[in-house]
Order: structure tokens, then sequence, then C-alpha cells
């Protein structure tokens, strides 16, 4: 009977360390609490699992960038309203970002693939003007984000 009993608790308390490593290896965050009894009673296990919902988010192009005292040789036209546009290089490409729509003009910064970018006017060849007086290439912005 003793040997039955002693028997028992072993097997249950291998069962609670299967049950919490497995808890613990599907979750990426340790379960909230985990509750076993090894006495003379029924064992009883309970916990508490926290899922995250996984969320991206886009950030917007912003500075500390140089200012832009580039002389204007360019025509553009004022967009409507300010616009946001993404960046659709190819995956581990950069935009660059530049003092004037050429790529002539000296670059003072970069966009990844996604990232997004107020703009606020257009050129006629083709470049956007950002929020914040430099320009991107239109042949890379896009309206939507790229999949």
């Amino acid at each position: 009977m003793i040997r039955n009993k002693i028997t028992l608790r072993i097997i249950a308390a291998v069962m609670v360390l299967a049950m919490v490593s497995s808890v613990t290896a599907c979750s990426s965050k340790k379960p909230k609490s985990t509750t076993a009894s090894t006495s003379s009673k029924p064992t009883e296990i309970t916990t508490t699992t926290t899922t995250t919902e996984a969320t991206t988010s886009l950030t917007e192009y912003s500075g500390p960038l140089p200012s832009n005292d580039v002389n204007k040789t360019w025509d553009e036209s004022k967009l409507d309203a300010e616009t946001i546009m993404y960046c659709t290089v190819s995956a581990g490409e950069f935009l660059n970002v530049r003092k004037g729509p050429n790529s002539e003009q000296p670059r003072v910064g970069k966009l990844s693939r996604g990232q997004a970018v107020k703009v606020v006017a257009k050129t006629s060849n083709g470049w956007y003007k950002t929020f914040d007086g430099f320009y991107v290439s239109g042949e890379y912005l896009s309206a939507n984000s790229p999949s």
C-alpha cells in the first residue's frame, strides 16, 4: 500500500514536470502561475498562458538631417495633401534620400524596404519631395506597402 502511494507520487511528479516543460517550451513567456500538489490527494495543476499578438509598425522617415540649402533649378507640383508613400526597393537594398531630385545630388539618408515617408510634392522628372524638404525617386515609392 505504501509502495503504491510512493509510486503514484513519483508518477504525478514526473507528469507535472513534463507538463511544465512542454508549456514553457511552447510559449515565449513563462506561465504566470503553475501550482502542483504532491499530497495523497489527486494532483491538481493550474496553468495560465498569456499570448501576445504580433504587430508590425512602420516608422516614418525622419531626421536628423542636414539643412537643405540647395538652389532650386527644377519644377515641382505641390500635392493636394501630405501623402504617406512606402519604399519598394528589393529586400536588403536601400533608397537614397537626396538634397535634390536627381541621383547626382548629395545623399542625406536612406529608406529601407517598406519604410514609410511623408511626401508633399512631385517634380517633373518623377521624384517626390519629402515633408522635410528632401527628395526620393518616385520609381521606388508606392501608395501601398510592399508585401
